[in-house]
């Protein structure tokens, strides 16, 4: 239940906890301070009893502030431990780059992110800061009973174990249990995801029935394995409840039988009765929280198994200068899931040249974009850049001297020129007019609001084709030396196919253009055309 890791992986909230823990406590002597000021009160109400009145005003002003403090510094712990988690979840994505979905879907990787943090966030605000307050608080009133009568403090010590050892128990039924519940979630997200994602697909093939049935199974399944957990957390709740209140019922008899017998004065028995009824509270309420901190720890493994998640590091050279060949592989191969998709690539890119891969749909041409691309990294032979090894070349650099267009770009929401500084974040309006010149598409935006035009979310209200040359526009305005488009004239209307073409064939000569395209018509006029079947490249020659 204690997690060491989370602990080191936010070590500022530790702080907080602390204090949480020191706050709790404090109100804990406030409210032992005032049973014995009452008590006090009851054993010389016809005497001189304004001090006790004080000491109960005092212990009540003291555990109101205590309890408004717990709550803050609680508050700071969990806020601390969202943005920390938050923080590293996603500058791991910026590490793994466009190769995390390789590793994991974009719906569990949202779903670590809101609720695996959500429930991080109860682990921290409340089930660690009780864990400790309710080993503290037991000692101490434990003691206070001590003073008093023995007898009682050492029944009510013997029934401590029993809560933790039903905890235990029920920890490892809830293991199993919730392992089984966060993988339905996840499934659940990714289709819910997946579904809303290509809702207009299932529309228009009219297969939105047949989808919502699939998913409506999905979440019976996910209904049924939360109701288990509930049950489950209900029992644990019912068992630490006949547990606590059975062990304060026992410390409160023998208090009373104790005041019988002479052994106990009556304010005596008065404290040891509330705080015999008060004893088992925190260890109660830890009980409360234990299914947050199942969850929370179900949570964090799956947290914890994604930052652990192998990423490219990169070399540390700098790309060197050439005048002659950018590229060149020899025996690269390239597998995915167990599946050989590149083998015994070996080609030569010249700078300056307008090169074209092509071939069918999964022939490997893609995938070799993206190892030139530096986004495929787990390649096995040699691939080098300007004569060095790219593995040995520093990723950032590799980035910036190489821009990937596919057809599938993200646009994101705001406005044309918003887009357009995501490729050259000073570019000035000249600058930007000009790239869109370049890719025809400034009379249809001149014809509106211009760089103010404003673009939805993934440029839903442009035509697939004016997306693509708004994306193209975004990446000259780059000036890398190397452009690799991957099927950046696919299913796009012939005015946006032409004007991306002709792009291509300007920019010859005096960048490097590496074109990707299943259509052999496309290539026409590149000075290298690579052919490629079945991961292995067949042909290569010249458009001629």
């Amino acid at each position: 239940m204690i997690d060491k890791r989370l602990l080191k992986a936010v070590p500022q909230s530790s702080f907080f906890i602390f204090l949480t823990v020191f706050f709790r406590w404090l109100g804990l002597i406030s409210n032992i301070v005032l049973i014995f000021s009452v008590a006090a009160m009851i054993k010389n109400l016809e005497k001189n009893y304004k001090l006790s009145l004080l000491l109960i005003l005092l212990s009540l002003i003291v555990s109101v502030f205590s309890n408004i403090l717990a709550s803050y510094t609680s508050f700071r712990s969990s806020f601390l431990a969202k943005k920390t988690l938050r923080t590293l979840i996603f500058e791991k994505l910026l590490r793994l780059g466009a190769e995390y979905q390789q590793h994991s879907t974009t719906a569990k990787v949202v779903q670590l992110a809101v609720e695996g943090v959500e429930q991080l966030e109860n682990w921290f605000g409340s089930f660690l800061p009780q864990f400790y307050y309710s080993m503290i608080a037991g000692v101490t009133t434990l003691v206070v009973l001590a003073s008093m009568n023995l007898r009682i403090a050492l029944i009510l010590f013997l029934c401590v174990p029993l809560i933790p050892v039903s905890i235990v128990i029920v920890q490892k039924i809830a293991k199993r249990l919730l392992s089984k519940y966060w993988a339905q979630y996840a499934n659940l997200a990714d289709s819910f995801l997946e579904n809303m994602q290509g809702l207009t697909t299932l529309q228009i093939y009219k297969a939105d029935g047949f989808k919502a049935k699939a998913m409506a199974e999905e979440a019976e399944n996910f209904r049924r394995v939360t109701m288990k957990v509930l049950s489950m957390q209900l029992n644990s709740i019912i068992v630490m409840d006949v547990v606590a209140y059975s062990g304060a019922a026992l410390g409160i008899v023998m208090a009373v039988s104790s005041f019988y017998s002479g052994l106990l004065s009556l304010e005596q028995a008065f404290v040891c009765v509330l705080i015999a009824a008060d004893f088992f509270i925190p260890l109660r309420r830890l009980g409360s929280f234990f299914h947050t901190a199942m969850n929370g720890i179900t949570a964090s493994k799956n947290i914890f198994d994604f930052l652990a998640t192998k990423e490219y590091k990169g070399g540390t050279k700098s790309i060197p200068s050439s005048a002659k060949s950018i590229f060149q592989t020899s025996n690269l191969s390239y597998s995915f899931e167990g599946r050989t998709v590149l083998s015994d690539c070996d080609i030569v890119i010249p700078k300056g040249a307008f090169v074209a891969f092509t071939g069918k749909s999964g022939s490997g041409k893609s995938t070799l974009a993206k190892i030139l691309a530096g986004i495929f990294c787990e390649y096995k032979g040699s691939v080098l850049l300007n004569w060095q090894e790219l593995k040995d070349t520093n990723i950032s650099e590799i980035h910036k001297y190489i821009t990937y267009i596919s057809h599938r770009d993200w646009i994101f929401t705001g406005s044309v020129r918003d887009c357009l500084l995501e490729g050259k974040t000073d570019a000035t309006d000249l600058e930007m007019w000009s790239a869109l010149d370049i890719v025809c598409l400034s009379d249809f935006l001149r014809e509106r609001q211009g760089l103010n035009t404003w673009i939805s979310e993934d440029a839903s209200n442009l035509s697939g084709g004016q997306k693509q040359r708004l994306s193209v526009a975004r990446a000259i305005l780059r000036n890398s030396e190397v452009y690799i488009f991957d099927e950046a004239t696919s299913n796009i209307d012939v005015e946006s196919e032409a004007a991306i073409l002709q792009l291509l064939h300007k920019l010859k000569g005096k960048k490097t253009v590496i074109m990707i395209s299943h259509c052999p018509d496309n290539c026409a006029g590149a000075d290298l055309i690579y052919c490629f079947e079945k991961g292995i490249v067949r042909k290569q020659g010249d458009a001629a």
